[in-house]
């Protein structure tokens, strides 16, 4: 059922995208075509991570190896050593929880305080408490959703019965696929990303509310042509909004690739791209105060 709600709320985005986008290809550019594009950006970001919410959920899975218990979801591998696990609690035995985080029906994962069992990560698809299992350990606690608890709990005694006493091992969280990208955990790199969108939709933003105001043939003072005032359409202008869009598209592709073999040049590609937006948007205020 999890996969159902984020799926149809994956659908209920793409949807929204491709309306609004229609919408804006066939309307002359003005500031209400601007918002059109805006939105079917959002509403597409949001589809794919809807998207991935919903393959998440698809995907969860609990591994019991001879050594660890694996939680898979999505592209997130936890692993928990079966030397670390202290008991199993059933959920039918405890309060219902708050679980804090991805909260619909069929998908519970996030965190929350278990009485009785402290700090729990969950990652869950319960429809009701009953069907829980607490993964207590010597860290924290996992709430999980085990359909036959009582071989589950058989088959981590076995594995703990026959695991070393002295190799308890660590739980670790790891990536995988688009998800160990490290540009997910650098903070500085995603402010760099959001601030040259945000100055790219400030630069088509206000090409787009200005160009209705503007004569259909203009001067145009972009390129300069050693001090020959050159004439043109007014549709020329239009290309500091396009010129805009594909500078801060390509720089978060090349940025992203290239930031996972080398932080800093990334983070320059970064930077560089906001400081273009900048001069761009300083070259649309000049050029649509000369036109």
């Amino acid at each position: 059922m999890g996969v159902i709600i984020g799926g149809a709320f994956a659908a209920w985005a793409a949807a929204v995208a491709v309306i609004a986008g229609n919408i804006a290809w066939g309307a002359s550019p003005e500031f209400k075509t601007f918002l059109a594009w805006l939105v079917a950006a959002g509403a597409f970001l949001l589809a794919l991570l809807f998207a991935a919410w919903a393959y998440a959920v698809g995907s969860l899975a609990y591994t019991i190896r001879p050594d660890a218990l694996e939680i898979r979801w999505g592209w997130r591998r936890v692993v928990v050593p079966i030397a670390s696990i202290q008991r199993l609690v059933p959920g039918r035995t405890l309060e219902p929880p708050e679980v804090q985080g991805l909260n619909w029906w069929g998908c519970h994962v996030g965190a929350g305080d278990v009485k009785r069992v402290g700090y729990t990560l969950f990652y869950s698809t319960h429809a009701e408490p009953e069907e829980l299992l607490y993964v207590v350990t010597d860290g924290e606690a996992y709430g999980l959703t085990v359909q036959d608890q009582a071989a589950f709990a058989e088959a981590i005694q076995a594995r703990a019965a026959l695991a070393p006493v002295e190799e308890r091992g660590e739980q670790r969280s790891l990536r995988v696929g688009p998800a160990a990208l490290p540009l997910w955990q650098d903070r500085v790199a995603l402010w760099a990303v959001g601030l040259g969108g945000a100055l790219c939709a400030v630069v088509c933003g206000y090409v787009f509310a200005s160009y209705p105001g503007l004569p259909e043939v203009v001067e145009l003072s972009f390129p300069a042509l050693g001090g020959i005032v050159r004439v043109g359409d007014r549709s020329e202008l239009l290309g500091i909004a396009y010129l805009a869009a594909a500078i801060y598209a390509g720089n978060v592709l090349a940025g992203a690739a290239l930031h996972a073999f080398e932080r800093a040049a990334g983070l320059w590609l970064f930077t560089s791209g906001a400081l273009l937006q900048a001069v761009l948007f300083g070259a649309a205020l000049i050029a649509f105060a000369n036109a």
